[in-house]
Order: structure tokens, then sequence, then C-alpha cells
């Protein structure tokens, strides 16, 4: 339940707590005063997409605190999961800053949007002339039937999408084995064909990096002999080569080995000698196998392309491709061996689609059955609300079994007797859609959780005795679930249990909107001001508002 809400810096009002009762909650207040302002608040503390212009013109950020008591066991459930603290009461302070930027918190434990609207979702429902229009959208009729119909259809749902999901999940292996006998084909022969051409090409891992490097080897042998014999003339075929010196150099300092560090530098430069020689033997080497060869230059070009070929197909590298052409082997071994577990696929799918069939046929019965009550009830609710000779029903129509069912519903409405029966968003006036709008709430009080439930001017383009019945059926929701209403209607005001006024004044240059609980006498005035529709209140309309007090029920 609403306990109270507290505005700071939202739109004309500076700073205001709320305190809301059990019951029936009406707010009063002329036109213009700010009554949209509370729930306008209500709607953002709770979730609602935030709005800057909310925030008090000349301030930086605003805040809402709501508090809810009375918690349900789920509410109790989700504070649990989210670990959040409670104490039979939770306290949600949401912020809004000019720059756009907005704060949650539940109970002091800072929350995101999404959770707060998986918490307060629930929590209150708002139901205006506006939303009406929901009932207008045959996307929703198949679930605002299912909610009516409660467990009995939840169950029989429930059991649908479990066999659905057992349909597709046969589906989906029936299709990693190739689907049908014509797609298995098309599959094996797919893979043979990716398994011979890899095979074919007998790749090996690290091959196309040396062919590059042979490649560019042989693409550069003109310059490699000619830059390799340079170098050996100068280390080893002038006649002042690099091995001659160092020879000569090393047995001239032979006849002072008795000298320790003539000794060092002779074995260093002997060892310079036998490096430089190894060297000279390794270039000659590569001198006497250096040869351009167009035709191997050709062969190596071509076997690049292949590989480039194949890895632009099953992999980047060659071990890339030798994996994929390991996953060929396997897919296809599983297809050539499939066939006895295919075959018990299909059983079990065939098996499967029967139950799905027969669970959405027993769903759709059941639903058939409620959608029966559901016109009986909704058409009482509306003779009650003086539109007599209306009809409505529950249009069926048979669709492909899926996880819903295998119905299409849609609600159908006739306001007069004699007159077609027509789409529901086809027909329906305004004010016949806020009576149907307050029927279905009445058809759903045993249906629904919601503990607070906003009626803003539910009532608008309702008048006479229409306005008295509708303000009975208000009074009985308030007997089941909190309301809080907005309304100009003099004979709903009167139902209510407690009372909020709005007033607008200006004070120092600001204009300012105030809200104060009203005691009965100071209530029994603010209606007969409806009844008179002004400034200045008769006695005949305190009378009169009196005696619509008085027949309360």
């Amino acid at each position: 339940m609403l306990s109270s809400l507290s505005l700071n810096n939202v739109a004309l009002i500076k700073k205001q707590t709320i305190e809301f009762q059990k019951g029936f909650n009406c707010i009063l207040g002329q036109s213009g005063a700010g009554k949209s302002i509370i729930i306008d608040a209500l709607s953002f503390s709770l979730g609602a997409k935030a709005d800057k212009n909310l925030i008090r013109s000349g301030e930086n950020a605003l805040r809402v605190d709501t508090v809810f008591t009375d918690l349900s066991d789920a509410e109790k459930r989700f504070l649990d999961e989210m670990e959040i603290d409670y104490d039979d009461e939770v306290i949600i302070t949401r912020t809004l800053n000019a720059d756009g930027k907005s704060s949650i918190k539940i109970n002091g434990f800072p929350a995101t949007a999404k959770m707060l609207k998986d918490f307060a979702g629930s929590m209150v429902d708002f139901c205006g002339q506006h939303d009406s229009v929901g009932l207008l959208n045959v996307n929703n009729h198949l679930a605002l039937l299912d909610r009516f119909a409660g467990s009995d259809v939840a169950k029989l749902k429930s059991n649908v999408e479990s066999l659905f999901e057992a349909v597709k999940e046969t589906e989906k292996k029936i299709q990693s084995l190739g689907g049908n006998d014509a797609e298995r084909e098309r599959t094996k022969e797919l893979l043979e064909y990716q398994i011979q051409e890899i095979e074919n090409a007998g790749l090996t891992v690290g091959e196309d990096v040396e062919l590059r490097e042979r490649f560019e080897f042989i693409s550069s042998a003109e310059n490699i002999f000619e830059k390799v014999g340079e170098a050996l003339s100068k280390l080893d075929e002038q006649r002042d080569n690099a091995v001659a010196l160092l020879y000569e150099a090393k047995n001239s300092l032979s006849e002072f080995a008795n000298f320790k560090d003539i000794e060092d530098c002779k074995e260093r430069i002997e060892n310079c000698y036998y490096e430089i020689k190894d060297v000279v033997d390794t270039l000659e080497g590569i001198k006497q196998n250096t040869d351009f060869d167009p035709k191997e230059l050709e062969r190596i070009d071509a076997r690049l392309d292949l590989i480039k070929s194949l890895s632009k197909k099953y992999g980047k590298t060659i071990e890339d491709i030798l994996q994929y052409l390991n996953r060929c082997k396997l897919q296809l071994d599983e297809l050539e061996n499939s066939r006895f577990i295919l075959e018990k696929l299909q059983k079990e799918l065939q098996e499967r689609e029967v139950a799905l069939t027969d669970a959405c046929k027993a769903l759709s019965a059941e639903r058939k059955k409620y959608a029966k009550l559901l016109e009986e009830q909704l058409t009482k609710q509306l003779e009650d609300l003086e539109m007599k000779g209306t009809y409505f029903k529950v249009s069926f129509e048979d669709v492909a079994c899926s996880s819903k069912g295998c119905d299409s519903v849609k609600f159908m409405f006739s306001a007069n007797i004699g007159q077609e029966i027509k789409d529901l968003h086809k027909t329906a006036s305004g004010g016949e859609l806020s009576r149907l709008l307050l029927a279905f709430k009445n058809v759903m009080l045993d249906k629904e959780n919601v503990q607070t439930v906003v009626f803003d001017e539910i009532d608008a383009g309702i008048s006479g005795h229409t306005a008295g019945r509708l303000a009975e059926k208000l009074e009985n929701i308030s007997k089941y679930t909190q309301i809080i209403c907005i309304t100009h209607t003099p004979v709903v005001a009167s139902k209510a249990d407690a009372f909020l006024l709005v007033e607008k004044n200006v004070i120092e240059d600001n204009t300012v909107s105030t809200v104060k609980s009203l005691d009965r006498q100071q209530a029994i005035f603010e209606v007969a001001r409806l009844i008179d529709g002004g400034k200045d209140v008769s006695e005949t309309a305190i009378e009169h508002s009196k005696k619509l007090f008085d027949a309360k029920l």
C-alpha cells in the first residue's frame, strides 16, 4: 500500500509530504491547480522516464520519496534476493538533476531503473483516460483474457510452453543432423567435396612460411650470387684477404707464448680465423646452390595461390584449415551413422508435436470457457454502468501452435442493440472505453495482486445516473485495494474515505501548489464547490453534498 509521497522541487510543488490512507483516497482541486503533478511524481518514482520539465523552475534538481507498507510476499522475496534490508516498509528515493542524470535508491541501497521497474511495476496500477488505449490494442487481448482466467489457464499455458520448447529442441537436433533426407544428402555432398579438396592439397603445418621464404630466396638469386661472391673475394680469394691476414697475424705472435697477454691475443685471433673459415665454407655452399630457377619459382607461386584459396574458404592459417578438415570428417561420420538417430528423433518430434497440439487444444478450450465468463461478467458490469444493450464478445481464431497456444484473440463490441458488433477499437467511444476499463478493473479484482490503483479522471465525460453507478464501482474496488482518484464529479468524490485538496497560489511572485488533507466537513464543502462549479458555494449545494456523503455505502 502507498503510505506517503514526499515531493521536493517537483513542478509547482516546492516541498510537500502527502499521506495516503487505506481504501478510497480522493484528490480534489480546481483545474490547473496541480493535481496531475502528484500522479506524475508517483509515476516517476516508480520508474517512468525522467523528464527534466518536472524540475521546479529555478531549481537544479528534484527528489521524490515514496513509502510503501504492508508489503506482499512477492515484494519481500524481491528485497531478499536483492539483499535489501526492510522492516515491512520500503522507501523508494529517486532524484533528477537538470543535466538529466537520475539516481535511484531502495531503502538506501542504490538500484538500477530495471530493478526499480521489476520491483515496483506491479505495486501501482495507473488507470486514466489514456490507459484505456491498452484495451484497443489487439496484442493485449490474449494476455488480458489469460489474466482473467488465472491459475487454471496459467497451468495449461505453462505446459504448452514446455512442450513447445521440447519441439524446438528436437527440431534443432534434427537440423544438426542435416534435416530431412534431401538436406542431409546435400550436406554430405558438400562435406565430401570440402574434405577431398583439402586432402588433395596435402598441406603440412608451416609449409606456407617455408614456401614464402624459398620464393623470396629464388626471386633474389642473382643478387645473392653477386653479393656472396663479393664477400668471398674479400674474405678468402684476394691476395690480401681476411683469412690470410688473420693467419699471418696469428703466426707473428706465436714466438711470445710465454707472455700471457700476448698469448691471449693470439688465441683470440686464432678463434676469429677459424670462425671466418667456417663463414667462408657456408658462403661457398650458398653460392654453389644459388641458381635462379623460373620453373621452381612458378611451382612455389602456384602452391601459395592454392593455400591462399583454401584459407579464404576454411581458415586463415594452415592449422585452421586442418582443424576445419577434422570437423568436416566428424560431421560426415555423424551424418553417415545418423539414420538410426534421425529416425528416433523424427519419431520423438511427431510425438511431441501431437502432445503440443493436444495441449494447445486443452488450453484453447479452457480459454473459451473463461471467455464466456468474461463476456457475462463484463456485460453485467456495463449494465450497472448504464450501458444496457451492449454486447461484448471474445473472438477466437485458430493459429499455428506456439508457446502461447493456438489462439488469436480479439475483443469485439457493440454499444447498442441492433448495432453490428465490430472490433473494439472501431466502435467504442471515449466514454464507453472509460466505463469498459472500470468494468475490467472490477472483474479482475481477485485476479491481480496490485495493492494500489490510481484513477486519473476516469469519470471524464460521464454524468448523471451513470456517474453514480461508476462511483459505486470505484467504492467497491476500494474495499479490496487502495484507490487514489482524481475527480471533478461530486458523486464520485463523496464515496471516498480520505480527501486531499490541491490548491495553487502566488507567493512572493512565485506560483506554488500545495496539498492538504481535509476532514469530513471540509470535504463536504469542496464537493459542494464542485456542485456549484464556482468560488461561491450555496447552501443548497452544501445540503446536496451532505446527502451524497450520507449515502455512502
